[in-house]
């Protein structure tokens, strides 16, 4: 074989890989792919608020220093913001993902205020009602991760 005609196979090739990593990067999320997104998601700002609450407990009981609560609470934040992008960035592919969505949001939201407030909580009281509502949130955030199992 020429080596004309194998450039021209390799070229081929080429092109025919690129146009379907093209198509697969480019393509419109399906609700499968959506779903996933929305679990990840839920699953990160769960994880947070969880960890939230066990620091916040902690905390309570003189278990931990105030730097490394800070520390956690600082990572939680950060986790739930890269959820929140993530969410943002996707773009629910029929109603019912949207309704998925709409109840998600506000749980992440949640979340972040609440981990928010437990960082910068003057007293034992402010504390206690940011774990306490971290703890509601968390189990809110768990029983829509199992419904979507």
């Amino acid at each position: 074989m020429k080596l004309v005609h194998r450039l021209i196979l390799s070229a081929a090739a080429l092109l025919a890989l690129w146009a379907a990593v093209a198509y697969h990067v480019s393509r419109p999320p399906d609700a499968g792919d959506y779903l996933r997104t929305v679990t990840q998601v839920a699953t990160s700002a769960h994880d947070a608020a969880a960890t939230g609450v066990l620091v916040g407990r902690q905390q309570l009981r003189d278990g931990v220093t105030d730097a490394y609560a800070a520390t956690a609470y600082d990572d939680g934040l950060r986790a739930v913001a890269g959820a929140q992008r993530k969410l943002a960035g996707a773009v629910p592919p029929d109603d019912g993902s949207a309704a998925l969505r709409d109840r998600l949001s506000p749980l992440v939201q949640a979340t972040a205020r609440e981990l928010t407030d437990a960082a910068r909580a003057a007293d034992d009281q402010a504390l206690r009602a940011a774990v306490e509502a971290l703890d509601e949130i968390s189990g809110r955030l768990a029983e829509l991760i199992e419904e979507q199992r």
